[in-house]
């Protein structure tokens, strides 16, 4: 009786090991199958008032810094060295407050108390470092450049004594009117932007409340809320300031016009003989003149109207425009 052989093609039973991995395997396809849920993690924009009050917690903190490197600079350098430098003492207060905050990708303490976070208006995430070093250049270091070389350029171009002289006698050169011109150039273009282009920037800021200062518009930086606000947490905008602004640039625009108006047309309503010290001789001497209407003004109450004496319009128009 022979024994039976056995069979060749015998089905093993399978692991437990492989059994896991099967089992593994079908998990992981029902969950790559399973849709991922979206959320909204989208924040609102800051509004006027948060923007405002955080600028002015910085300002406050930014001063702070100032006193306190201040005093440091005077104890190791005298009163004296720290007036003559204050400036660049307030660029470097300045100029570390932004570095150890903005710079390095924190909020700064006014943004951290009004729970606002910078972010780049065209990707919608946080600025990379050198956008935040952009704006740090346009916010600290540009302004302190402005101000420094327009004191220097106004120092440049002051006319001397010997050019005062050759001009009263009719001696000046190409060169002796162009840094006249500057030199009076100059504060027009520094007043034009402080009362007219500032005033016009902020009040697009009231309206739209998207870029306080000029910084955050050159650079596209925004400001978001760090969190979902309540409905009644909802804030109210400023668009009633923007307005009153906007009828205060119109206000100054027509004054302008009209002085203009005024210099070019001048009103002239008689004409007598008036005794002029001459220049040279310092001696009076008779001349007719025209009298001018240029306003009025009060005196103790009173209205009383202002008169110039001129010898031509011409005069007139020189005095007016300097």
């Amino acid at each position: 009786m022979s024994n039976s052989e056995p069979t060749a093609n015998a089905t093993a039973s399978p692991s437990p090991s492989s059994e896991a991995l099967i089992t593994s395997s079908q998990a992981n396809t029902k969950t790559a199958k399973r849709p991922i849920p979206h959320f909204n993690i989208s924040f609102p924009y800051a509004a006027q008032p948060d923007i405002i009050r955080a600028n002015q917690k910085d300002v406050y903190y930014q001063r702070v810094l100032e006193e306190q490197i201040t005093n440091i600079f005077r104890q190791f350098f005298g009163t004296r060295r720290q007036h003559q430098y204050q400036k660049e003492v307030v660029l470097i207060s300045d100029s570390f407050y932004y570095c150890l905050t903005t710079l390095l990708g924190t909020q700064t303490l006014g943004e951290e108390y009004c729970d606002i976070l910078q972010i780049s208006e065209s990707t919608g995430k946080f600025p990379i470092v050198q956008k935040r070093a952009w704006l740090i250049f346009w916010h600290v270091i540009l302004p302190y450049l402005y101000n420094r070389g327009t004191v220097e350029l106004r120092r440049l171009t002051k006319p001397t004594w010997r050019e005062m002289a050759d001009e009263k006698i009719g001696k000046t050169s190409n060169r002796t009117t162009l840094r006249k011109f500057v030199h009076k150039l100059l504060p027009k273009i520094q007043q034009f932007f402080t009362t007219h282009v500032h005033t016009f920037h902020l009040a697009i800021f009231y309206f739209f409340g998207a870029y306080y200062g000029f910084s955050k518009r050159i650079t596209g930086i925004r400001y978001i809320f760090t969190r979902q606000l309540a409905l009644h947490e909802r804030r109210i905008g400023y668009e009633v300031l923007g307005f009153l602004l906007v009828i205060q640039l119109l206000i100054q625009s027509y004054q302008y016009q009209k002085v203009l108006q005024w210099v070019c047309h001048p009103k002239r309503f008689k004409r007598e003989n008036v005794r002029f010290v001459s220049l040279l001789g310092q001696i009076q001497q008779p001349r007719d003149a025209d009298i001018y209407f240029v306003g009025h003004a009060s005196q103790s109450g009173v209205r009383i109207s202002l008169n110039v004496h001129c010898v031509d319009s011409k005069t007139l128009l020189k005095i007016v425009l300097d």
